[in-house]
């Protein structure tokens, strides 16, 4: 059984490699055989005399299938790389039709053409005969055929060309008998090779194999061999966002705001990555047994890049919040170095990607980096109330890591983890605000609003939050709702219970609709729970048709604020605009009655008062930029709380003991910050957020910016409870 299955795989080979007879049988029969005895015992059938082209053809297929492989290359085997010369077999008479050379020399061909076999090449007198059965190519002379010859060599052979040529020679004088008997001693002619001997072309070979293997390990144990880094531009604990930009968690301004629209965002990072530089040198120098703390590390959520028709950092409100950042470490920073009784802080910036794109994949590289880093404390920012945003803080709730919101978010932020505390009022009581001032407070051409056209983008949990709140306080009675939503809205559609409304495709369509309800009504106000991007687009619309409707006034959320900080104002866009703005901190407003008020705008002063541009003066009056100071505040206050109990033990401080001080609350119930008093009962306490948390309406225009509205607690002991001009004061909501 052995040897049977020895002989059928020498003698038939593999299916993807067959043997010459397996071939030979498969050319015709129409398919390899599968037992070579079987197959061998229909060649054998009969007398081989009464078949000899059969017998013929098997043997010729045999003897090329030899030469082939005796002339294939091998990689390493350089005796068998060489071949110069093809076999050349040379016949001095074909003889007759049925002669056994003739019948040799029609199979050759045959195989040849069936094997494509070109390592050998016969030559043979007299073939008339031959040539008569089978299509030739037909030369003159011998020049001609040689002609032939080099012009296969260089286009190669074509399907159907005639494989042979039939020269005619004229009788000449009798065979040269020296050249008879030098061929006989010399049956095989031997040309020079250019290469190098058999030996050095093995050392070569394997020099090569030995280079190649020593290059394919330095790619992946050299790093950055290839310049792999350089084709990937992200390094550290960022990589590729949606948008083609970096994202992820990095330190200062390295990987961020490299466009010309975001040099303002860079400046902002690398101040940033000095003050941690400096907070490690000041540590470097101190002994191990110093009792005073090491530093802790605080990290950034927000959008600070992105693709293609992305939101830029400014009109979404990151330059703003990063500000604030970058002054409130400064201030935390010289006090804890001065005294040495509170916790230094290092912030690293930590992108989102344009308008939260990417914040769950960047919250989940978060918890890798803090989970190998015990200095990270916590999380600030989550500046925008997004569905990618709630699943962030739902991933970085889940690791225990706390957090601090830096902005006005929609209500449904708090209920995304016990780990979220919030600064600012929620939309629920932002709206209810905004619906007082407009049914008491506001005027549109001099007289009382009457009618509202409510502007909100069902896809947006912001938008959908804060219109849904003065929809309900304000009434639907005398409320228009028009939906819009942006063409490049990142969330894929309405939020769950969203508000309900009249659609509108564009803006175009939008800034119609509400000129046609001016027109109509002329006490008719627009209150606009959108975006701050698509704001400014709306008004170049307004102004575009505003034949029918020359004044408009505006109420706008917190987000409006965002677009006072650009070189075009909004009043720029559109002359006919009164625009009121929720505000949630008005620190000039402030200052006189809250240190910390105080000492925020005499921050902001040292570090940007050589800036007289318009949009450095209204982020200065920007409640976003006080809030992120409160937010930075508020963790760098519970962090030295934690600090304490640790009885001047350094390393007992981690997040663990972080989470009890924040979910048992502060020290004193709060501290007053730059936007008002903020309450920290913490959770254990009944709330992450401040319940009469300050807010403001303010009503901006190019003389100026004016204080409508004031409600809730400025400091400790100070609480505005009404509103309005003496005497005809309103209750706050």
């Amino acid at each position: 059984a052995f040897f049977g299955w020895r002989a059928n795989r020498r003698m038939l080979g593999r299916a993807r490699s067959r043997s010459w007879y397996a071939e030979w049988v498969r050319r015709q029969h129409g398919s390899p055989p599968t037992d070579f005895f079987r197959s061998a015992l229909d060649l054998v059938h009969g007398e081989p005399a009464s078949e000899p082209e059969r017998m013929d053809r098997v043997l010729m297929h045999a003897l090329l299938a030899d030469l082939d492989q005796a002339c294939r290359p091998r990689l390493l085997n350089p005796w068998r790389r060489r071949r110069t010369s093809r076999f050349v077999l040379l016949f001095d008479d074909a003889g007759p039709a049925d002669s056994r050379v003739q019948r040799f020399l029609r199979e050759l061909r045959s195989a040849v053409e069936d094997l494509r076999c070109t390592s050998v090449f016969a030559v043979a007198g007299g073939v008339r005969s031959l040539a008569s059965r089978i299509p030739d190519i037909n030369a003159s002379g011998l020049a001609h055929a040689g002609a032939e010859l080099i012009n296969i060599e260089r286009r190669g052979m074509t399907p159907g060309q005639p494989t042979g040529i039939v020269v005619p020679v004229a009788e000449g004088p009798e065979d040269d008998q020296a050249a008879v008997y030098w061929l006989g001693r010399w049956p095989t002619l031997v040309t020079p090779s250019p290469r190098w001997g058999p030996g050095a072309e093995v050392a070569g070979v394997l020099g090569i194999g030995v280079l190649a293997l020593a290059l394919a390990a330095a790619l992946f144990l050299v790093p950055d061999v290839g310049g792999r880094e350089r084709d990937d531009p992200c390094q550290g604990s960022t990589f590729l966002g949606t948008d083609g930009q970096c994202v992820g968690v990095a330190e200062g301004a390295a990987g961020f705001g490299d466009e010309p629209s975001e040099q303002a965002l860079r400046a902002v990072l690398q101040q940033i990555e000095r003050q941690n530089e400096e907070v490690d040198r000041e540590l470097a120098g101190r002994p191990r047994e110093d009792p005073r703390p090491g530093r802790r590390t605080v990290v950034y959520f927000g959008p600070l890049t992105g693709g293609k028709d992305a939101e830029d950092p400014v009109r979404g409100g990151t330059l703003a919040e990063l500000r604030g950042i970058a002054l409130a470490q400064g201030h935390i920073n010289t006090q804890a170095l001065r005294s040495g009784e509170r916790v230094p802080l290092r912030v690293l910036a930590a992108n989102a990607g344009d308008r939260f794109k990417d914040a769950p994949a960047v919250a989940d590289r978060i918890v890798e980096l803090a989970a190998s880093d015990p200095s990270i404390a916590g999380v600030v920012g989550f500046g925008q109330s997004r569905r990618n945003t709630y699943e962030a803080i739902h991933t970085l709730d889940t690791a225990g890591i706390p957090m601090v919101g830096t902005s006005g978010t929609a209500d449904e932020l708090l209920r995304q983890g016990e780990h979220y505390y919030q600064t600012a009022p929620t939309d629920t009581r932002a709206g209810e605000l905004m619906a007082a001032f407009a049914s008491a407070g506001m005027t549109t051409g001099g007289r009382k609003v009457r009618r509202v056209s409510l502007v909100a983008d069902a896809t947006d949990a912001y938008s959908n939050s804060l219109a849904a709140a003065f929809l309900a306080s304000y009434g639907q009675e005398r409320t228009d709702v028009l939906l819009y939503t942006p063409t490049d809205a990142p969330e894929p559609g309405p939020v769950p219970g969203a508000l309900g409304g009249r659609p509108v495709p564009t803006v175009e369509d939008l800034a119609r609709e509400v000129c046609r309800a001016v027109s109509e009504e002329p006490r008719t106000a627009v209150v606009w729970s959108a975006r701050a991007s698509q704001f400014q687009l709306f008004l170049a619309e307004i102004a575009r048709i505003s034949g029918d409707c020359p004044k408009i006034s505006v109420l706008g959320g917190d987000d409006v604020t965002n677009t006072l900080t650009e070189e075009q104002r909004p009043w720029d866009d559109f002359k006919g605009l009164t625009l009121y703005y929720v505000s949630h901190g008005y620190a000039p407003e402030l200052s006189a009655r809250s240190p910390e008020a105080a000492a925020f705008l005499a921050a902001y002063d040292r570090a940007y008062g050589g800036d007289h541009s318009s949009g450095t003066a209204a982020m200065r009056e920007d409640g976003h930029v006080a809030l992120a100071w409160d937010a930075l505040r508020y963790l760098a206050e519970g962090i030295d709380q934690a600090w304490r109990t640790t009885g001047g033990h350094d390393d007992r401080l981690d997040r663990g003991l972080l989470q009890g001080v924040l979910y048992q609350g502060l020290g004193g119930g709060g501290f007053d910050g730059a936007t008002g008093r903020i309450d920290a009962h913490g959770a254990a306490g009944g709330g992450r957020l401040t319940e009469d948390k300050l807010l403001a309406v303010l009503r901006g225009g190019s003389d100026g910016t004016t204080t409508e509205l004031l409600c809730g607690t400025v400091a400790r002991g100070d609480e505005r409870t009404r509103w309005g001009p003496k005497g005809e004061e309103h209750l706050c909501p």
